[in-house]
């Protein structure tokens, strides 16, 4: 490998930043809190047993389902019964052989009493044996004399029946078809019992024997026979309703489906109301459906009309619409009180949270409005990519969707693509393609951080090279292409390559540049680069470097290459608007030329629109950190200062430089006012403050960011501005609770007061400041103010309103009042739902620096409750995920061996626990050892303070007031080969997701 010394500004002096010739030694910097629900680095190591290097190819998985029967046809019909809450049915599925010599057909069925089964041709009976494989999920028919006759391929199907009948309690971990519960009003009505489905991802075998994979799509012909009182959905409009041959029951008849599969199959049971569109021939169009409590308040409203809007604006993007692609299809939308998912995309019924899409103007703030309308476009564009085009298998499941007028451009930049550049940066993330996934539990993991949120930064990242028009248009032929099909990566890839060269949208790139290759390289293979650019400010040079990142060391071990286009702007051309790539990169070193000499910032990246990181020679650095102390700051685009705070704060953690550098670069922060910057701030101060909580060291700190926030907080205030943007509004939401947790006095008193108007005069808190109000008034609080809050929470009929309070309840510094608040988390109750125990269970815990113990001293003595109250489907008795929460807030190495000591003597309780509970407190040894090694670096900044660095004209040589030490050489990297891709057949990105995210950013 070649070896040479990168020159600037002239011959005899030395100013470079290699990549080191060695990686470091091994580190680690994901600890407890990381890894815990909803954290960057959750279910860090679901895919560690998958070898993506040395795979056999052409390995079957058990649990996959063979193809050697598929179904043409399921006949439906489901009784529920409520209150008795037990459901029964008989399913008709209408297959066919693939292949000569099938004689055994296999589906999936999980949890059900088969009562009969029988398989007939026509009429003919065909004797036949079942048998139920648990471990599988698997019902496996065995034809006991012959085998199913097969007509070719080119003849006509020849059609079997398989008729099962099956029973089963309408199930309780909202999976399959479950039992539910409401009240209209909270003080008065008695609860309500319905039926709702939750089929995706791998949980309709839980409600019908059926082929419950993707990619065995059918039509469905569905009946329910329900309550006379009540009524019943499903995804298609009622045909008819009769009477039943059972007394206080009728029979609601569906119109057939079109071609899709299980998972996006819906049923809901229940007395509730809507709000709906009709057509001129009286036919639903488009309804939103929830308890009459919510809907008789309007608190529909809201999902009613933007829904709509959104709707028409996806059947205008993909250029099919909605109501074109199968004669009986509506649409509606449904609030469900027990969901474990968000919401569901099922076609013709979409199911939600009721948080995730009733709107109260009063009581629901502006962050839950976004959610809603965030979901609502979620999941309006899985009618099209998902329903109407479906992938293969779960490889891949992600998606994003956006409405412009709530800034979510503005936000996609801190919520999206900075939470995935974190989680893509472990040792060890899963790649968007992962053909290795096989189990329901693998499934379930592919549900992440880095499948929704980095699938949408590479979809939006794409965009940007190809330019809009030529991306949705890619995206158009796709769906034709496919449409009522299954597809694999390659169908998109291939059709936004088509797209490319029919518009030359990427001419200028060269003849070698393929879409699809480019679109492997970060999809095929896990993690992202890090580029490192070098100058040379005499000539223009640019050297650029890519590697992959790894939070811990700084680089991986695993050596990946990507193709990556690239963008920039310097000072004498400070352009970020036109963000297509100027150029490709793909090697792991390349050289290009900014076209201008001299000292003058660069920045790449324009407005983060390419998913990776960007470390710059130390010179660079200096002249960015003069520019963005400087009065031209805003020169540089405000996605980019963002992307600043991002990666410094990274590249510290992770070692690539030291916190007394990257606070030198972040110093511009007290001059700063715009949102991407200080959101990406916030969430690495507030990874440093986790590290520090306990030692003196944390209020030095504290007190630099406070003084840091000055001026953006003066700016803001602690009280909403009348007619303020919602970006201002919004800021505050996330400011105010973090100058608060600084125990920033101004912050604590506005709290205060702003509650007392409440309790005292009946005046509400602002709507948008209760997250930090509720919580900080508790925190300086009364017994009797947690009971006031209590109380809210237990009347309200506003569910985003108790979702807040459940948030902000554990903020009680009071014994008796937390044990009160556990004691509904962990009671059986109609109270707190098992899907909101989390929510407020976390809270509870990190609500004040005493909580931890007090919550400890609770599960010890109440075990076994607790790990029955956090059980699910896959495991009924659940201590790991509430001690996750306690572990990372042990303060000291007596906390922690005091912790390890109960865990060691409760041993056998804890079970198949005990090891992550045990290895979660050694992981907070890791933590307050790695606070400890970094505190003198952080301390030398706290000390000294901001460094003056002095740049030279281009003339003359450059003098820099910090100390630089001589280069090591800088040994060009090895290019990697890539892995080899795998076959149509097994290796699959959920286009579903892919194209759904770059359809959806036709409002960006």
């Amino acid at each position: 490998m070649a070896t040479f010394i990168f020159i600037i500004l002239a011959a005899t002096y030395l100013e470079a930043y290699a990549w080191p010739q060695e990686l470091s030694p091994y580190r680690n910097t994901i600890f407890g809190d990381e890894t815990i629900e909803g954290g960057p680095f959750e279910n860090i190591d679901d895919f560690n047993h998958i070898n993506r290097l040395s795979r056999s190819v052409g390995t079957v998985s058990p649990y996959r389902l063979p193809k050697t029967t598929k179904p043409e046809h399921y006949n439906i019909f489901w009784t529920v019964e409520i209150p008795r809450n037990v459901f029964s049915g008989e399913v008709e599925i209408q297959l066919f052989a693939t292949q000569p010599d099938v004689n055994e057909i296999v589906i999936h069925a999980y949890d059900l009493n088969i009562t009969s089964l029988e398989l007939r041709r026509e009429s003919t009976i065909l004797p036949a044996t079942f048998v139920l494989e648990p471990e599988y999920q698997f019902l496996r028919v065995r034809l006991t004399d012959g085998s199913l006759s097969y007509s070719g391929t080119n003849a006509e199907k020849i059609i079997y029946t398989l008729a099962i009948a099956f029973d089963a309690p309408l199930r309780t971990d909202m999976t399959g078809l479950y039992q539910n519960w409401f009240k209209n009003n909270a003080t008065t009505d008695n609860e309500s019992w319905m039926a709702s489905s939750q089929f995706g991802l791998t949980f309709a075998r839980f409600a019908f024997p059926c082929y419950d994979e993707p990619s065995f799509k059918a039509t469905f012909s569905i009946t329910i026979r329900r309550p006379n009182e009540f009524s019943s959905w499903t995804g298609m409009r009622l045909r008819e309703t009769r009477n039943s041959n059972i007394v206080g029951y009728q029979d609601d008849e569906f119109h057939i489906t079109p071609i899709q599969s299980t998972y996006v199959l819906a049923v809901i049971v229940a007395e509730y109301r809507n709000r709906e569109v009709l057509d001129v021939y009286g036919n639903l169009l488009f309804e939103v459906i929830a308890r009459p409590g919510a809907i008789d308040n309007g608190q529909g409203e809201y999902a009613f009309n933007v829904g709509q809007n959104l709707l028409a604006e996806m059947s205008k993007y993909t250029n099919i619409d909605f109501y074109s692609v199968h004669p009986y299809v509506k649409m509606t939308h449904a609030a469900i009180p027990d969901f474990s998912f968000g919401a569901m995309e099922n076609w013709g019924l979409l199911t939600y949270r009721e948080t995730y899409l009733m709107y109260d103007e009063e009581h629901t703030n502006s962050n839950f409005k976004q959610v809603i309308a965030y979901i609502l476009t979620h999941e309006i564009s899985h009618m099209w990519f998902g329903n109407l085009v479906t992938c293969e298998w779960w490889d891949n499941v992600w998606l994003n969707e956006v409405e412009p007028d709530m800034g979510l451009k503005i936000r996609f930049i801190d919520e999206q693509i900075h939470s995935s550049l974190l989680s893509d940066s472990a040792n060890n993330p899963h790649p968007l393609t992962n053909p290795d996934v096989a189990s329901p539990s693998d499934i379930m993991g592919m549900f992440s951080s880095i499948s929704y949120n980095k699938g949408a930064s590479i979809i939006r990242q794409t965009e940007h090279l190809l330019g809009h028009n030529v991306h949705r248009d890619g995206i158009r032929r796709y769906l034709n292409e496919r449409f009522l099909n299954t597809a694999s990566p390659i169908h998109l890839f291939q059709a936004l390559q088509n797209e490319a060269e029919a518009t030359g949208a990427i001419a200028q790139y060269g003849p070698e540049f393929s879409v699809i290759d480019y679109y492997k390289t970060w999809t095929e293979q896990a993690g992202h680069p890090v580029l490192h650019v070098q100058v040379n400010h005499q000539t223009g040079e640019i050297k650029i470097y890519q590697r992959r990142f790894n939070i811990n060391s700084g680089y991986s071990t695993a050596t990946a290459n990507w193709i990556v286009p690239i963008s920039f702007a310097t000072a004498s051309n400070p352009d970020f608007e036109d963000t297509k790539p100027s150029h490709i990169i793909k090697d792991a070193v390349t050289t290009i030329n900014r076209n201008s000499a001299g000292d003058e910032w660069v920045i790449f990246n324009k407005q983060q629109t390419g998913f990776y990181r960007v470390h710059y020679d130390e010179y660079t650095w200096n002249l960015i950190i003069r520019a963005l102390r400087g009065p031209d700051r805003t020169q540089i685009h405000e996605f980019n200062r963002g992307q600043i705070v991002n990666d410094v704060f990274q590249f510290a953690r992770s070692g690539l430089m030291t916190y007394s550098r990257a606070f030198n670069i972040l110093s511009f922060l007290e001059n700063e006012t715009e949102y991407t910057p200080w959101v990406a701030a916030i969430t690495g101060f507030n990874w440093i403050r986790t590290r520090l909580g306990g030692t003196p060291f944390l209020a030095r700190l504290d007190s630099l960011i406070m003084k840091w926030a000055t001026t953006l907080m003066n700016q803001l205030t602690y009280e909403p501005i009348k007619d303020e943007p919602f970006m201002q509004s919004y800021l505050r939401y996330q400011l105010a609770p973090f100058m608060c947790n600084l125990n920033q006095a101004e912050c604590r008193q506005a709290a205060r007061q702003q509650f007392q108007d409440l309790r005292v005069n009946g005046i509400e808190v602002p709507v948008d400041s209760r997250n930090w109000v509720y919580c900080n008034a508790l925190r300086q609080g009364t017994e009797e103010d947690f009971d006031f809050l209590w109380d809210r929470f237990l009347n309200h009929n506003v569910y985003s309103e108790k979702i807040v309070l459940l948030q902000t309840l554990g903020c009680t510094p009071h014994e008796t009042s937390l044990n009160k608040f556990l004691d509904a988390i962990v009671e059986d109750n109609f109270f707190i739902r098992p899907q909101d125990y989390t929510t407020a269970f976390s809270p509870a815990v990190s609500g004040n620096e005493g909580n931890t113990q007090i919550v400890f001293r609770y599960i010890q003595r109440n075990l076994e409750a607790v790990g029955r109250a956090f059980g699910d489907h896959f495991t009924t008795v659940n201590y790991a995920t509430p001690l996750s929460y306690i572990t990372p807030r042990l303060r000291n190495l007596q906390e922690i061996q005091e912790f390890q000591t109960w865990a060691t003597n409760n041993k056998e309780v804890l079970g198949s626990n005990y090891n992550s509970i045990y290895n979660s407190a050694e992981s907070t040894r890791q933590s307050l050892q790695w606070a400890a090694d970094v505190q003198s670096d952080m301390e030398s900044y706290l000390n000294y303070g901001d460094e003056a660095y002095q740049t030279t004209t281009p003339s003359s040589a450059a003098t820099i007031a910090s100390s630089i030490a001589t280069p090591p050489p800088l040994v060009e990297p090895v290019t990697p080969e890539l892995p080899l891709p795998d076959s149509a057949n097994t290796a699959f990105l959920s286009v579903l997701i892919l194209s759904l995210a770059a359809a959806a950013n036709f409002v960006l």
